[in-house]
């Protein structure tokens, strides 16, 4: 069964959920197209409220057409090769994209009512070694920024559990990932370097369709994706409140 369509049980208690904005393609043409590359974590110790009122959210702006009702999920950037296979009209795609800051700030403004901390990591791909594979500077930005900059700043009494897309893994590469957190975890802690208790659990994977947390790590993603792509920093100031360390970490300045 693929993990499109698998069903998960729901995670409550703490959870760090985590999504990406671009890709880490570090090809000459990407690095041209796409210059950034972000990912996005929300930290939260009770994560229901902020899927209630994201999926209200959701459905608010369906009703009052102010989202494609063909797309089941927030995000920060329109899926707009998308929209265009499933038949929308130009004329159509404009008027959702002229709503769009408007949805983007509603739904910037339950993230922060309702995520404990909030952080970002963004990759300047001009400055990234070219010999790295994609798979291989996703892991390390997600590993290491959540270690170093989310896990030892909120300091939890237990790991959360880390729910995160797996959008950019096969299924091969998703066990692969999984041993280089773990590896990663175990290597901060012999460097003492590691400044929270206990291990980091194995990572699950979550289609973002079934889970408004990862529609909340998506928008922090995007929200400091488009503060470097389009010197748009409107939107990730709205999360500075709850942004763990005040700031996004860049890799590399």
């Amino acid at each position: 069964m693929s993990i499109k369509h698998r069903r998960f049980e729901k995670v409550d208690g703490e959870v760090i959920f985590v999504d990406e904005s671009g890709n880490p393609d570090l090809s000459a043409t990407s690095k041209r197209l796409y210059p950034y590359y972000s990912i996005g974590f929300v930290y939260c110790k009770n994560p229901s409220q902020l899927r209630t009122d994201l999926k209200r959210m959701l459905k608010r702006s369906h009703e009052r057409d102010r989202y494609p009702p063909d797309i089941t999920e927030l995000k920060f950037y329109l899926p707009m090769s998308e929209l265009v296979r499933l038949g929308y009209e130009k004329r159509e795609l404009d008027e959702y994209l002229a709503k769009l800051p408007n949805v983007r700030q509603k739904s910037l403004e339950v993230i922060c009512k309702n995520a404990t901390n909030i952080f970002a990591a963004v990759l300047i791909k001009k400055k990234a070694l070219g010999t790295w594979t994609s798979e291989r500077i996703g892991n390390y930005l997600f590993a290491q920024t959540l270690v170093l900059d989310v896990m030892n700043n909120i300091s939890p009494q237990y790991p959360p559990s880390i729910l995160y897309d797996p959008g950019r893994l096969s299924p091969s590469q998703t066990d692969e990932f999984k041993q280089y957190l773990n590896g990663k975890d175990h290597y901060f802690e012999r460097m003492g370097i590691k400044q929270y208790e206990g291990h980091l659990p194995n990572p699950q994977a979550r289609a973002s369709h079934i889970e408004p947390g990862i529609w909340a790590a998506d928008i922090v993603a995007g929200a400091f994706n488009c503060k470097y792509t389009n010197n748009d920093s409107s939107y990730s100031e709205l999360l500075k409140t709850k942004c763990i360390l005040h700031d996004e970490r860049l890799y590399w300045p």
